[in-house]
């Protein structure tokens, strides 16, 4: 929701209200009263050639509070209030989650209400409403959802954009899990989407782990052929104690911009260098990595991309290098090339970074070239396009100023033939 001036007094008010608690919790009383949270408070600062800078604030506060998660009633918190100065500036709110929950080791019932994020549940994203569950045994349960979406900045929410479902969940020893749900998406009282979701995370010791997502397409107007609408994988095997290959496999919807949107509200230092897995129908590829010694990597890798719709296919292929702590100096080098062919490839891009810890204080200087970005339409529409060859330089020094509080600063200088840009990003943290 988009609120008025007086939001990030707010922001201010809150956070005082965290540090009282964190001041009263002391002694005997957190054996009763159980608080764990940060606040974040960003500054972001972006100058084109030729224009002014664009700057804007950002406070974020993360709260687990009540009861530890999985002894009873717990509370989570998760809010960001940015503000942007200017004749066109203006406040808003990101409720990333806000819910109460009640979950207990010795209870067979469990629920949430309030907002919250059913990616690993159900695969339909943010809801606003309500899940409640049922233990089978120790590690089965069956449960269902139901509730509201609001869009990713809650600048809105429809009372005719729904969502229901029902799903079973398996949480088993050594981190397994697996999730199936019937999901219903509707909008007008018509049902816009009906699928099947499946997740699956299984870990066999240190040899092997396997991590895999499906969507499964249930309206009877969608060909057969498309029915699955999402398949993705991740396996990785340690072949021994020096060498792993990992193997990859994505096919389905490409870009799945709900999750775009929030990792760059959370996040939004992110750059756009890697995007092919949004916007290609199919990817797979495979990696060959080695460790000699305990400090230096060395892969190889092969991808193959394909945007069936225009027929294209691109090939890739990777080479890269890690050198960790070198002579136990502190400092850490890494470098990737991109060989990179095809029918619309981009030309070749590399990467570079190089690192250093001094105790309290960590910095790292980076180099690379790329060539595609991800914008969003006034529509809110994602959109690729292609960049001229850009070249950026960034830095980072990360200073920890107290147990509990640390500073961090970016610096990044992005520049192509006629145009270049700078990038600034202050972050403070304050953690209990």
């Amino acid at each position: 929701m988009v609120i008025n001036s007086k939001s990030n007094l707010k922001m201010g008010l809150l956070f005082l209200c965290f540090l009282l608690c964190c001041i009263n919790i002391s002694g005997d009383t957190q054996k009763e009263f159980f608080l764990r949270g940060a606040f974040y408070q960003d500054w972001m600062g972006l100058k084109s050639e030729g224009t002014e800078l664009y700057h804007r604030l950002s406070s974020r506060l993360k709260l687990t509070f009540l009861n530890k998660p999985g002894d009873g009633w717990t509370v989570f918190i998760d809010i960001r209030n940015r503000f942007t100065p200017g004749d066109k500036g203006k406040n808003q709110l990101i409720i990333y989650d806000a819910r109460l929950s009640y979950d207990k080791l010795k209870s067979r019932l469990f629920f949430s209400l309030g907002q919250m994020n059913l990616y690993d549940t159900a695969g339909i994203g943010v809801l606003t409403g309500g899940v409640i569950g049922f233990k089978l045994n120790k590690y089965l349960s069956l449960g269902g959802y139901a509730g509201l979406e609001p869009d990713v900045y809650n600048t809105r929410w429809d009372p005719d954009y729904n969502k229901f479902g029902f799903f079973i969940r398996f949480i088993g020893p050594g981190a397994k899990q697996f999730s199936l749900s019937f999901n219903r998406v509707g909008f007008n009282n018509q049902t816009e989407r009906q699928f099947i979701y499946s997740s699956l995370l299984l870990p066999v010791q240190r040899l092997f782990v396997l991590y895999g997502n499906l969507e499964y397409e249930l309206d009877s107007s969608i060909k057969k052929e498309d029915r699955l609408s999402r398949l993705f994988f991740n396996a990785r095997v340690n072949l021994s104690a020096y060498v792993d290959i990992t193997a990859n496999f994505s096919s389905g919807r490409g870009l799945d911009y709900h999750r775009f949107l929030l990792e760059q509200s959370q996040d939004p230092t992110i750059r756009s260098s890697e995007i092919e897995r949004f916007y290609y129908n199919e990817t797979y590829g495979v990696r060959l990595s080695f460790k000699p010694v305990k400090s230096i990597r060395v892969f190889a890798a092969k991808r193959e991309s394909e945007f069936k719709d225009r027929e294209v296919k691109n090939h890739t292929t990777r080479f890269g290098v890690s050198l960790a702590n070198i002579l136990k100096t502190g400092i850490s080098l890494y470098g990737s090339f991109n060989m990179n062919r095809g029918d619309a490839s981009e030309s070749d891009s590399y990467y570079i970074s190089a690192s250093r810890y001094f105790g309290r204080l960590s910095c790292s200087l980076s180099f690379a070239n790329y060539y595609n970005g991800v914008r969003i339409s006034g529509e809110g529409i994602p959109q690729v396009f292609h960049i001229p060859d850009r070249q950026t330089l960034s830095a980072n020094v990360f200073l920890v100023l107290h147990r509990s509080l640390a500073l961090s600063l970016d610096y990044a200088y992005s520049y192509q033939k006629n145009n270049s840009d700078q990038q600034f990003f202050v972050r403070l943290i304050y953690r209990k």
